[in-house]
């Protein structure tokens, strides 16, 4: 993924931190900003209720990040990486996410893949295993 620098990317995927703001509202929660992150991530309430039910932790969208637990360590490192497809990708992410999510659903999703892989939480061969069972290499 191309380095884009912070600003430009914030600028390029502002459309998209808005609706995280306003996804963030629905978690009725007061946000902090770490990382550089804008973070509803305090008691499940809200949305983060729902995203729990759905087996869901957390979502970013653009700069915010919406969890049902706090972000910090490894989860805080995928949804950084998160923000960096964000910033290449800008209004468009959302999109191809959701493009992306119908031929290889959420466990073999290319962007999810990344973000695990940027966070340490799995090693290249259980991702080499997961695109091989797709037919990818």
């Amino acid at each position: 993924m191309q380095s884009v620098p912070v600003w430009l990317g914030f600028i390029w995927t502002s459309p998209n931190t808005l609706l995280g703001l306003l996804a963030g509202l629905l978690t009725f929660q007061r946000p902090s900003v770490r990382a550089g992150l804008i973070l509803f991530d305090r008691t499940p309430r809200g949305l983060t209720w729902l995203m729990l039910r759905a087996g869901r932790v957390a979502m970013t969208i653009g700069f915010v990040v919406v969890s049902a637990r706090r972000v910090e360590g490894s989860l805080l490192a995928h949804e950084r990486h998160h923000v960096r497809q964000y910033c290449v990708w800008g209004p468009l992410f959302i999109p191809l996410y959701l493009l992306f999510a119908i031929p290889y659903g959420y466990r073999r999703h290319p962007m999810e893949l990344a973000a695990q892989r940027a966070a340490g939480e799995t090693s290249d061969q259980r991702v080499r295993t997961a695109s091989r069972r797709s037919g990818r290499r």
